[in-house]
């Protein structure tokens, strides 16, 4: 366990480092009634720290503080712009960013960074799920066909990984459109080594304009006749490459290199890219290379340790518990890899510390 100087130290940083977070967000409230702002987010943080919905969270809170209702949470967040809230998560995931690597404030430094972009989603049973623009179909999953999808990107730097870029992807987004974005914004901050996909970003015009930007992938191949065709040049062999055209409906193609990798156990695994030189590099690098990717995996389970609850299908609504349980998942992030606090902080111990200073800070004196 972390020693009691250690856990002091913790506890300080992130009382200071989640009230830094909350200040950097605002619910742009004309007026400012019974509740002030920061109430409003403490009753938020609480929701992220319980994974409680805002009714439940509000009447938890209200046993021993006065807070908000979650009704009149809800209603605020609401009222937000969407755009509003893209911006202000962005400015936020930018500050975490610099956070984890000083050189880059004032750009300094552009560093050489491995992205890695993945769809995430949130299985819904709404009523509306068929007629809501916020909701996506999808395949099958825990009992519904239906979603709301954010696209995530993730920079990793040497050991280091934070996520810098969300986006929400609903029923009239086209996912092509929404990675353009991602890797944009992500060129404004690092120099891309390459971009880690998996098979549902097969499009060829989404990974024509990936070379457009200058932005080599690596993603798994589809075993299509086509590709089982060239998979027949492998044989015996343990690694083989292969230039190869994907295609669409439209008839937009893009040239990729197939990398054709033969395993231990004699499985057949391969990868389109669009990276040089791939006659310098074993069948070994490609394979660890795209081992990074599981990365996000992980980070998604850690994020959903912070994501409040919610039935509403509003779009901003969700879109803003999602973004600041990313965000303070990337504040754990930091401090893991900043400050030396032991390998036993983990998610579960920053959320236990959070809570445990909330109620003690919050317990009446005759308590």
């Amino acid at each position: 366990m972390l020693d009691t100087l250690n856990l002091h130290n913790v506890k300080t940083l992130l009382i200071s480092a989640r009230n830094s977070l909350n200040s950097q967000l605002t619910l742009n409230r004309t007026k400012s009634l019974k509740y002030s702002e920061s109430q409003y987010f403490d009753l938020i943080s609480f929701l992220s720290l319980f994974n409680s919905c805002a009714e439940d969270g509000s009447n938890t809170m209200n046993i021993i503080d006065d807070v908000p209702s979650g009704d009149a949470l809800l209603q605020q967040l609401k009222k937000l712009e969407f755009r509003d809230v893209n911006l202000q998560f962005e400015e936020l995931f930018i500050k975490q960013f610099h956070k984890l690597f000083p050189k880059t404030k004032k750009k300094k430094k552009k560093y050489k960074a491995i992205i890695i972009i993945d769809a995430h989603e949130q299985e819904t049973y709404s009523k509306e799920k068929r007629i809501s623009k916020a909701i996506r179909g999808g395949k099958h999953k825990n009992g519904t066909n239906f979603f709301f999808k954010y696209l995530t990107m993730q920079v990793m730097i040497k050991d280091k990984i934070i996520t810098l870029g969300v986006r929400f992807y609903s029923r009239e987004d086209q996912q092509r459109e929404l990675v353009d974005e991602l890797i944009k914004y992500a060129q404004k901050h690092i120099k891309i080594e390459v971009v880690l996909l998996d098979r549902g970003f097969r499009d060829a015009s989404l990974l024509n304009n990936l070379e457009y930007r200058e932005a080599p992938l690596l993603m798994p191949c589809i075993k299509d006749a086509k590709a089982e065709k060239c998979f027949e040049e492998l044989r015996n062999k343990q690694f083989k490459t292969k230039r190869f055209i994907i295609t669409n409906n439209k008839k937009e193609g893009i040239n990729v290199t197939l990398l054709m990798i033969r395993l231990s156990n004699n499985k057949e695994v391969g990868f389109y890219t669009t990276l040089s030189g791939t006659w310098f590099h074993s069948a070994k690098y490609y394979l660890e290379l795209y081992k990074k990717r599981w990365n996000i995996e992980t980070g998604y389970r850690l994020q959903n340790m912070f994501l409040p609850k919610t039935t509403s299908i509003e779009k901003v609504v969700r879109f803003f518990y999602f973004c600041y349980a990313v965000a303070m998942h990337n504040l754990w992030l930091i401090i893991k890899k900043t400050i030396a606090v032991g390998s036993c902080f983990t998610v579960l111990m920053m959320k236990i510390v959070l809570v445990l200073f909330w109620i003690t800070t919050h317990l009446p004196k005759h308590w």
